[in-house]
């Protein structure tokens, strides 16, 4: 006991292990349902009042959950009402922040001075000439912050939170204000933009040109960002914590060298400290001071006033300090994956360094090795991929970077204050990186530049980070032995037991795609997609955006059969990402030359399918694609599934007069989402559900579903389940018991910022 309470003594003068103390704190403050309670953080507090052991650490802990919930309520408070969801309001404010344009619309957060304060809004006109600091007012259609939850894919709503979003919503009618618009970092951000953007018309490497200097990222193509990551360089277009710092080190050697040449006797190392600092902020405010830029800035400032202070301070208690203000000034940064990945790859860097080689070219290459097999779980954990060619593409780049990255600024600047001078400079800059750019597309399009490995579970990720720590251990440390062993339930995608599928059960999942329908079929071995989701002409596709993500996330990169049941694009919209993102075996419906029959039959894993419709004399040239859609019924060993697309109440009439027996189902995926035209009282009944799954979107314009509908439902005992509400829906329909294990993904992992 003598030893412990030493040891906590000893850790409460301990930078480390009171930043994690604070970001243990943090973190389950955000990870709970609701806020944690203030008055039970300040009972808590009245135990440090006492001497003891460790109490340091506790307050620390407190400290941190009190300002964490104190914001998380501020927060909550300030967002847009659910009951007031879809309401046309009229407001008045100001743009912030970048404006982002396309084909179809503009995107900008709007600022107000009462909540809610940050509106994300989409205007569907032009308005190319939209500047941060504009006043405008008019009529908003706002929604409370929302998105689709489901396991495995990028969470809207987190980033929502994140970007401190309380409405989101799309303009009505809009005017520009009587008042003056404001100035701002982001407005002159802008005007920079404008400036220097006739020089770089017509290049296809603007949007590189614009994220390495002015941090605006939106003219990156789609094609361009899968390039950098396949090659593991989105980073190098994301300014951070390698670009201030580039820029810190270039200042404080150039200063120092110019003083100790001029002025001997001057405290070099504080004025270079002090103008490499004054350099870093401006830059960290050139491209926006967004919260990753944020983050990078405290580090480089705790390293230079290390190197100011000229005291020998370990660079872990450095980061420690470094964590404790990044997380003081932003408690959100402990659910964002950049500052586990920035301040990983910084303390990972550190710990190879002491066992690098000396030799300088092997001793970086190791690093670069190191680096990208440290950071693989976290990678894989938060993007679902890792670049197998990243640590030779990072190898050639990132040295160039120490000199094009200062190079490429100050042409820029040069181009902002005498555009004849250094306009044609950037000009040339950007042609020089599109010569460069096939070259880096021709090693991203290589088969085996990435993999997508599957992190199954938060005790696989941390074994298998804890297997990467052994392996860069000295050689001969007791338990170096261990690490393939911690790793082989990352690469094995090993999951406990409760996950595995037996012959003849199944799971099925509707995922939450808003408003359309994608539902996975999983059997032992094999795997049904029924309907791709829905894609939209902004660029929203929800088979890359939702299903293949949640395909990898369970395991599955194969796709035995890909039933589309209708060409409506809120069905087959994302069927195209599916083929492209998964090894798709076969596809049958609409889209594929296979269509649908009554009577198609397989069998797998003794689960049984059956098609019921439709039969060739169903199909007449002047039918509406919902008429056309795919019925098909899954038996697993006595318990039904019906999927029967958007049939209406014509169809489902039909099926009812030709054999109802055969539409009983204990598990019906209702037609049409929900619509009044379906779900017929004679459908229902034939059916007899005992569970109603709806696939619908989050307050849809359509108002699926029908009250009506969910009436007709309840009315026969039937549990209605509604995607808008629960998110992904998953059904484990198990071979040895007919209970029904229904998962609502939302009331599985609850957070704080999940919207109802």
């Amino acid at each position: 006991m003598h030893l412990i309470a030493r040891a906590l003594c000893s850790a409460e003068r301990d930078p480390r292990w009171l930043a994690l103390a604070l970001i243990a704190a943090v973190g389950v403050a955000y990870l709970q349902a609701e806020p944690v309670p203030l008055w039970l953080i300040g009972a808590l507090l009245l135990l440090c009042f006492g001497r003891w052991p460790g109490r340091g650490l506790l307050l620390v802990a407190l400290c941190g959950a009190a300002w964490t919930s104190f914001g998380i309520q501020q927060q909550l408070a300030s967002r847009w009402p659910v009951e007031r969801t879809g309401e046309t309001v009229t407001m008045t404010g100001h743009v912030a922040g970048i404006v982002a344009h396309d084909a179809y619309r503009t995107r900008f957060v709007l600022a107000r001075d009462t909540p809610p304060y940050r509106l994300r809004l989409s205007w569907y006109e032009h308005a190319d000439d939209l500047l941060p600091g504009d006043c405008l007012t008019g009529a908003f259609k706002l929604d409370t912050p929302h998105g689709s939850a489901n396991p495995g894919t990028f969470d809207y709503e987190a980033w929502l939170w994140r970007e401190r979003i309380d409405a989101t919503g799309y303009i009505r009618q809009a005017k520009r204000c009587e008042t003056p618009p404001k100035t701002s970092i982001d407005r002159l951000r802008a005007l920079a933009m404008h400036r220097i953007e006739p020089f770089l018309d017509g290049s296809s490497m603007k949007g590189i040109v614009a994220a390495l200097t002015l941090g605006i990222r939106d003219a990156i193509s789609d094609e361009q960002w899968s390039v950098l990551r396949a090659t593991g360089t989105s980073h190098l277009v994301a300014i951070s914590g390698l670009h201030i710092g580039l820029i810190a080190a270039w200042l404080y050697a150039l200063v120092r060298w110019l003083l100790l040449w001029l002025w001997p006797r001057a405290p070099t190392t504080v004025l270079a400290g002090g103008v490499a600092l004054v350099g870093a902020v401006v830059y960290a405010l050139l491209a926006g001071f967004a919260l990753p830029t944020q983050r990078a800035l405290v580090m480089v400032a705790a390293g230079l006033l290390a190197v100011v202070t000229m005291r020998r301070i370990a660079i872990s208690r450095i980061l420690a300090l470094a964590a404790i203000a990044v997380v003081l000034w932003a408690p959100v940064s402990v659910i964002t994956p950049g500052f586990w990945l920035s301040f990983g790859a910084v303390a990972w860097l550190v710990y190879l360094a002491r066992f690098a080689s000396r030799r300088r070219i092997a001793g970086f290459i190791a690093l670069q090795l190191g680096l990208v097999a440290g950071l693989a779980p976290l990678g894989a954990w938060f993007f679902g991929q890792a670049s197998l060619v990243a640590p030779l593409v990072n190898a050639l780049l990132i040295p160039s970077a120490v000199v094009f990255v200062p190079l490429l600024l100050i042409v820029t600047i040069a181009a902002l204050i005498v555009p004849p001078v250094g306009g044609p400079l950037l000009a040339a800059i950007a042609t020089v990186l599109g010569w460069a750019w096939p070259a880096l597309r021709a090693v991203a399009d290589w088969p085996w530049a990435t993999v997508q490995p599957v992190v199954p579970g938060a005790a696989a990720l941390v074994l298998a980070i804890l297997a990467i720590v052994l392996l860069a251990m000295p050689r001969g440390l007791p338990g170096r032995w261990l690490a393939p062993v911690f790793i082989l339930p990352a690469l094995m995608g090993w999951r406990p037991a409760v996950d595995s599928i037996a012959p003849g059960a199944l799971r099925l999942t509707v995922l939450d795609v808003g408003q359309g329908l994608a539902v996975v079929v999983r059997t032992r071995t094999h795997t049904l997609v029924y309907d791709a989701g829905p894609a939209y002409r902004t660029g929203f596709n929800a088979g890359e955006a939702f299903v293949v993500p949640y395909l990898r996330h369970v395991g599955r990169s194969r796709v035995d059969t890909l039933m589309v049941s209708h060409s409506d694009l809120d069905h087959m919209g994302g069927a195209k990402a599916i083929v492209a993102g998964l090894d798709v075996r076969r596809r049958v419906g609409a889209g594929s030359a296979h269509p649908c029959r009554s009577g198609q039959r397989w069998h797998w894993d003794d689960v049984d399918f059956e098609m019921l419709y439709p039969r060739d004399t169903d199909i007449n040239p002047a039918m509406a694609n919902n008429a056309r859609s795919c019925v098909l019924r899954i038996d697993a060993r006595g318990t039904r599934v019906l999927l029967p697309g958007d049939i209406e109440a014509a169809t489902e009439q039909r099926l009812v007069q030709r054999n109802p027996e055969e539409l009983a189902a204990d598990v019906l995926v209702v037609a049409h989402h929900g619509s009044a035209s379906s779900s017929s009282k004679a459908f229902i009944d034939a059916v007899a559900p005992d569970v109603a799954l709806v696939s619908a979107g989050w307050h849809n314009r359509w108002g699926f579903p029908d009250r009506a509908v969910v009436k007709r439902f309840e009315a026969t005992g039937a549990k209605v389940v509604n995607t808008a509400v629960s998110g992904a829906i998953e059904l484990n329909i198990t071979a040895d018991t007919p209970a029904l294990d229904l998962t609502r993904w939302r009331e599985r992992t609850p957070r704080i910022w999940h919207t109802p």
